[in-house]
């Protein structure tokens, strides 16, 4: 049974690329909107140059097909790290929640992933900048 998922899913990419390599398969052609004309006809009831492809090519397109879609099924897999948000590191969250606590009082001495910093008063304009300064290692 998993066989004829695998075949299906390869025909189904197989009619994909080879409707849009053969330009078939757009709605918003102003040609479709149109009548057919005398011309368009006839060449609807001509072959293809799908339909003249030798088994062998049909086979060989098949099997190219199956591929790229095995080496873009690996590259997804591949690249599945890269497209996920990493979170923050724990230290950098309590060093955003340190520097912008309100209940802080000049003199206090805040512990952050850049170490240690006195906390000397809330400045500004509208008195909400906090104003820290480094504490040199002894």
């Amino acid at each position: 049974m998993p066989r004829l998922e695998i075949d299906f899913g390869a025909m189904v990419v197989l009619v994909v690329v080879l409707q849009a390599w053969s330009g078939q398969g757009r709605a918003s052609d102003e040609a479709s909107t149109m009548p057919p004309t005398t011309d368009d006809q006839t060449s609807d009831l001509g072959p293809s140059p799908d339909s003249l492809l030798s088994r062998e090519d049909w086979k060989r397109r098949i099997e190219e097909a199956r591929k790229r879609a095995a080496l873009a099924r690996r590259d997804w897999q591949l690249n599945a790290p890269l497209r996920m948000l990493a979170p923050d590191p724990p230290e950098k969250i309590a060093t955003q929640r340190v520097l912008s606590d309100d209940t802080l009082q000049p003199g206090d001495i805040v512990s952050t992933d850049k170490g240690l910093f006195l906390f000397r008063g809330r400045s500004g304009a509208d008195g909400q900048t906090a104003d820290f300064v480094p504490i040199a290692r002894r």
